[in-house]
């Protein structure tokens, strides 16, 4: 090391001078430290293979939807309600849920979701199985070298921690109608989060093209993982756009179903009631048939409004049932997403130069103000 300052500092002139970098002087510099550039860099190097092939492989898979606009679709309905108009129905427009496209991305990052994702069986081509996302990541994955080492290190007190609590219960609960609570334990908290970061939406403001991407330690988990979010994520949004909808058909559905029995008991009434007194003329007879006759009536008419609305109902309903588009399905991918080795590798020799270089101009600073 003292021939190598010895070296550096053989020529008296220095780097900056007026203001001005010296450019030969700087080559000079860095070619009279080139030895412990080289060793700077070779240590940077073997670090870089370290983490770029002991870092876990990841496979990364993506699926695109264009959402139809059901905003420019409600102007078209203006011939289509006055027809309604006609026969008695009325489309009303408003009240119906906003479905933005900032709300698919919180979908997808929301606790339901996610475990409704986890609990699916996917295959993993690896390990030639069939199993949850949330048991494999549990009992078959295997961790990287890299954190093995961080987690025997200055992980270890996060990881005796863990050990002293892993005899926890471990249940997944979901949320029921009646409580809308879920229960999950530390372990499968922290499950749900390192997975919560394979899947993320992206939303083109402008076109409104949905990108859906997961990241799978397995090539075909990951395209696995990516049809059954796509397929819950665009069913999400559908319970979403109709639950007004949707309330209101269950509503007059049930209704409807009630007076159609009402309206049939009516008519059946007064069929026997005709029957029994066919050529009979009584004052009494007269009464009890009118009485019939206007239950029979007013029946008729409740059952014919309430078929208007259901059929109104039903309208609705599709009306507010958004449409998806695929345009890129999802493919099983045949590259790693990470680690990228060759970058690693590249950005590793580049800091290992700067890293290198930097301590050759500071080495040499220090050695002329300690002389």
């Amino acid at each position: 090391m003292e021939e190598e300052n010895k070296n550096i500092d053989s020529n008296k002139r220095p780097i900056i001078q007026d203001d001005e970098i010296d450019l030969i002087e700087v080559v000079k510099t860095i070619w009279a430290g080139r030895i412990l550039i080289l060793k700077v860099t070779a240590a940077f190097f073997i670090i870089g293979l370290i983490i770029a092939f002991g870092s876990k492989v990841e496979y990364e898979a993506s699926c695109k939807l264009m959402p139809e606009n059901q905003e420019g679709l409600k102007p078209n309905m203006g011939g289509l309600g006055s027809l309604a108009g006609l026969a008695g129905i009325n489309l009303d427009m408003g009240g119906t849920n906003a479905l933005t496209p900032e709300l698919y991305p919180e979908i997808a990052k929301s606790t339901p979701f996610l475990i409704d994702v986890w609990k699916k069986p996917i295959r993993f081509e690896k390990q030639d199985t069939l199993v949850s996302s949330y048991t494999f990541f549990r009992d078959l994955d295997r961790p990287s070298f890299l954190s093995l080492v961080a987690n025997y290190t200055i992980g270890l007190p996060i990881q005796i921690k863990s050990w002293l609590s892993s005899s926890e219960e471990e249940n997944i609960e979901t949320q029921t109608k009646e409580q809308q609570i879920i229960t999950l334990s530390k372990v499968e908290t922290e499950y749900l989060e390192e997975f919560r970061e394979r899947i993320s939406v992206d939303v083109d403001a402008k076109s409104g093209i949905l990108t859906l991407t997961t990241e799978m330690p397995d090539a075909q988990a990951a395209a696995e993982v990516a049809q059954i979010s796509i397929e819950l994520l665009t069913q999400y949004l559908i319970d979403y756009k109709i639950e007004k909808a949707k309330v209101n058909f269950d509503f007059v559905q049930a209704r409807f179903d009630e007076t159609k029995a009402d309206f049939e008991n009516a008519q059946k009434r007064l069929a026997i009631f005709n029957d029994r007194n066919r050529n009979v003329s009584t004052a009494y007879g007269n009464i009890e048939y009118e009485r019939l006759q206007n239950e029979y009536n007013l029946a008729f008419e409740v059952y014919k409004g309430l078929a208007s609305q259901l059929e109104q109902a039903k309208l609705k309903v599709k009306e507010e049932t958004p449409v998806f588009t695929v345009l890129e399905p999802v493919q099983v991918p045949v590259a790693k997403s990470s680690p990228r080795r060759t970058l690693i590798l590249m950005l590793s020799v580049f800091f290992g130069l700067v890293f290198g270089s930097g301590l050759i101009f500071i080495d040499k600073h220090i050695f002329k103000w300690r002389k």
